[in-house]
């Protein structure tokens, strides 16, 4: 006779006692769904809710395109964090990983303590020491001996002693370029930021590559990475022939360029396409929506805590970069000249 399925809390204290019992000093991947239904004769659908309860009360962690683990016994009390004096308190991208850090630095119990570039006088800064936003050599140098073992979500390509996790910016602005050429469009305008900062120049690096390789024409306009400096590059994109398409190395580039094209009677995407980075809350809200990429905050934090507690579980100071990927969305601000 076939047993009945477990209900939704019965099947949660079962996978909870099972989890205790299996947890260890290091990450820990559970069976997949469809073997725990197996496992549990439950179906999947209640595996999958009960799963989620779990994660939410910080017992397992979701690593997208890895599996679920259970969360390391390794107690953890608190995560120290500083932000580089360049990023601007209303930063999106930040915030956004601000916010995805402690919603789930919350549900396993660890603090947060921000740290002040002033405590580098002290004798020393516990860690894990979290990097936020751009810093230069002589700042990572005094972290390093004040905290010992940092973690930065900003990519330091000539740096061994930084445990990175970041977005592969080179590829954004490469799949950028590929997906206006794709749509028929030969004559490019590129949006950059200063090459001082790293996701710019890479996304300008990529762009740019995959141009030359297609021998595309491209007109570079470097301002700064605002809306006033997106309204600027469309003042001196009105003063010529409008290009086929644009890349702008973030959205509020991207939304200041529009903004400013509309208001001269250019339409979008009628006569030129335009590609933004960063999906902020705007990028959904501007008419025409804006293609975008997102880089998902959330999946940059369950990374960056999975590498932290690896790395604690295993007392080491290993070298190590998680490299992801962005998600492209595809919206109405960029047309199809094949069609």
């Amino acid at each position: 006779m076939e047993k009945s399925p477990l209900i939704k809390e019965r099947l949660i204290e079962q996978l909870r006692e099972q989890i205790q019992s299996l947890q260890k000093d290091q990450l820990v991947k559970i069976p997949s769904e469809r073997d725990l239904a197996e496992n549990f004769d439950a179906s999947r659908v209640s595996v999958r809710a009960a799963i989620k309860t779990l994660v939410q009360e910080g017992l397992l962690v979701q690593l997208r395109g890895k599996g679920t683990y259970i969360v390391p016994a390794v107690l953890l009390d608190t995560l120290y964090v500083m932000c580089s004096p360049d990023i601007k308190a209303n930063d999106p991208y930040y915030t956004n990983f601000l916010v995805e850090i402690t919603n789930l630095s919350a549900k396993q119990a660890i603090k947060i303590s921000m740290v002040h570039p002033d405590q580098l006088t002290a004798a020393s800064i516990p860690s894990p020491l979290i990097l936020i936003g751009q810093m230069d050599d002589a700042q990572l140098d005094r972290l390093k001996l004040a905290s010992g073992q940092l973690f930065s979500i900003q990519r330091y390509a000539h740096r061994e002693d930084i445990i990175q996790i970041y977005f592969d910016d080179y590829r954004i602005g490469s799949k950028a370029a590929k997906t206006l050429y794709d749509a028929g469009h030969r004559s490019f305008t590129l949006l950059a930021g200063p090459d001082k900062y790293d996701s710019s120049r890479l996304r300008k690096q990529g762009f740019l590559s995959f141009c030359q390789q297609y021998d595309t024409p491209v007109q570079v306009i470097t301002e700064k990475m605002n809306w006033e400096g997106g309204r600027r590059a469309a003042d001196q994109l009105l003063t010529a022939v409008l290009p086929n398409a644009i890349f702008a190395v973030n959205d509020w580039m991207a939304a200041g360029c529009m903004q400013g094209l509309r208001e001269n009677g250019r339409s979008i995407p009628a006569d030129v396409s335009i590609i933004g980075c960063d999906d902020i809350p705007l990028a959904a809200q501007i008419s025409p929506r804006l293609t975008t990429f997102s880089l998902d905050a959330k999946h940059l934090v369950e990374e960056l805590l999975s590498a932290i507690h690896h790395h604690r579980a295993q007392a080491s100071d290993a070298k190590e970069q998680i490299i992801l990927s962005a998600a492209f969305i595809s919206r109405e601000s960029v047309s199809n000249m094949n069609h």
